[in-house]
């Protein structure tokens, strides 16, 4: 984990890409796309089951491990339309009785037509604010407080001239902090460091800060 100190409040940058506010007892992700498989499987597109299982375990153990009592997810909870009765449903409801944490979820574009009635002890919100921050989907054109969000999906990419990768980062900007998304199935975007802020590169068992050389492809 890589502490990052943001308006007095001292948070950590999990390599699961979970951001950790132990003042609050909070675990934070964002951009979970629950269901993408099912939504693509619909549309003829033969996508393994298994990633929602696999993202609620790994959410699971980053709860545990923080001792958090509190879970927000910033948005994009779900992929896409998922009808009454589907057994994400069913499956979401089960291991949300295993967590001893309250669950709430920040509204996202992709959320239009869940149906939260199918889904047991979640608290629902359009935005947020838990003083000093305003919890919201999408970067906000303006906000009175700093901001965490997710939406964006930053990644970054990093080149050399025999090879290139491209690595989630937590985006800090002037105004907000922008989460890299939590779901194993979700592309990225790429950003340019050199339009402000810094990028924390999200590896395999750790985050750091990176350099300013980082383009846009």
């Amino acid at each position: 984990m890589s502490p990052l100190t943001l308006q007095g409040e001292t948070l950590l940058l999990d390599a699961r890409r979970a951001l950790v506010w132990p003042a609050q007892s909070a675990v934070l992700v964002a951009d979970t796309h629950f269901g993408k498989s099912a939504v693509f499987r619909r549309e003829g597109l033969a996508l393994p089951e298994g990633s929602d299982r696999d993202d609620m375990a790994r959410l699971a153990a980053v709860l545990s491990e923080y001792a958090a009592t509190r879970l927000f997810i910033l948005g994009d909870f779900v992929h896409g339309a998922l009808p009454r009765g589907h057994h994400f449903y069913a499956a979401f409801n089960q291991w949300r009785g295993c967590l001893n944490a309250e669950v709430h979820v920040v509204l996202g574009n992709h959320d239009r037509h869940l149906h939260t009635g199918e889904l047991a002890d979640v608290h629902w919100h359009d935005r947020l604010h838990l003083a000093p921050f305003e919890l919201v989907h999408a970067p906000p054109e303006s906000s009175p407080h700093y901001y965490l969000c997710g939406h964006v999906h930053p990644v970054v990419k990093l080149a050399t001239r025999a090879d290139a990768l491209r690595m989630p980062v937590f985006w800090q900007r002037d105004n907000g902090l922008v989460l890299p998304a939590f779901g194993s199935l979700t592309g990225g975007y790429v950003v340019d460091s050199r339009a402000g802020g810094q990028c924390y590169g999200v590896g395999p068992d750790a985050v750091v800060p990176l350099p300013g050389r980082v383009r846009r492809v």
